[in-house]
């Protein structure tokens, strides 16, 4: 088989079905293709209405909600060269089969970062170029070769949601494969408003970047995670003491499971990728206007304010 479309639904059971309905319309041939959805326990019916509407769905009902790990379980069942990974509101729109010629060819990509062009977070966000070697992916749109999960695995366990994809695609380069984002597949992210809330984001969002730069970078961890903290907050005049409190709260929570990290550095090569691709870890007072105390001239680079983006 060809591949094997893998998706987590957790309680949007309408979404999940225009999912399924789009997904369709788009295989040109069945017999190539499967459809896994793993319910992560919802409560409004989604398993129940995906068997009756689409009995040739593969539906696997989880008892306990354990977020985004819950593609591992379509991960060790499917059957395809490679599984690919959209969330229950989102779909691919045009491109597939390009996509996955694309990988046929180049055999040294694990992971195929497709075009993200609606939802709060695309591919626009983080300037991609066409091809170009990236160090994680969207979520919401991507291609993983099943040689490479059997090789480095799938979503860490220890992470519930978000950021998922920053700490695969470490083990996925780390492991001498190549992530790139390839802009002809273009997938629309529906981006429900169900399940999400900004208090969970922050928080998780912080959480988990520190602990990924902690339980990976090889030296000077600290100082990339001095950055993180920063970055989350120097935008404190456009943030709500919330947010502000909400950034406290995933700090909080990185300093209760620092310990239970095991530590497993990757090579300076990855490390160099990620620091380069990952907003996160960028220098961070580069926004400040230096040149109004005389130390840079006006016009100097190094005094122009550094972009920042939200991270998918």
């Amino acid at each position: 088989m060809r591949a094997s479309f893998v998706i987590v639904n957790y309680n949007r059971r309408d979404e999940l079905l225009i999912t399924i309905a789009k997904t369709k319309e788009l295989i040109v041939d069945d017999r190539n293709y499967e459809l896994i959805v793993v319910d992560n326990a919802s409560v409004d019916g989604s398993a129940a209405a995906v068997e009756a509407a689409h009995p040739d769905v593969i539906v696997l009902k989880r008892a306990q909600n354990i977020g985004a790990p819950a593609w591992n379980d379509g991960f060790r069942i499917a059957s395809g060269k490679y599984f690919i990974i959209i969330d229950d509101d989102s779909h691919i729109k045009s491109g597939l089969e390009a996509a996955l010629d694309y990988l046929d060819h180049y055999e040294d990509i694990g992971v195929l970062a497709l075009n993200v062009l609606t939802g709060p977070y695309t591919s626009k966000l983080w300037n991609w170029k066409d091809k170009q070697q990236i160090a994680g992916f969207i979520g919401c749109g991507a291609i993983f070769r099943k040689e490479t999960y059997d090789k480095v695995g799938g979503y860490a366990d220890w992470i519930f949601l978000y950021v998922n994809e920053w700490d695969l695609g470490l083990r996925v380069v780390d492991a001498g494969y190549r992530i790139e984002f390839f802009e002809a597949c273009e997938v629309i992210h529906r981006a429900s408003a169900i399940n999400r809330t900004n208090k969970r984001l922050m928080m998780f969002v912080t959480k988990h970047e520190m602990a990924i730069v902690y339980k990976y970078f090889p030296a000077r961890r600290w100082k990339y995670l001095l950055r993180i903290v920063i970055n989350a907050t120097k935008g404190i005049k456009t943030l709500s003491l919330k947010g502000i409190w909400w950034n406290i709260l995933g700090m909080n929570e990185f300093l209760k499971i620092r310990k239970s990290l095991v530590y497993t550095p990757v090579s300076p090569k990855t490390q160099e990728l990620f620091l380069q691709d990952f907003k996160g870890t960028r220098p961070n007072f580069s926004f400040i206007k230096r040149e109004l105390s005389g130390l840079l001239v006006p016009g100097d680079k190094a005094a122009q304010p550094e972009e920042t983006k939200a991270y998918p």
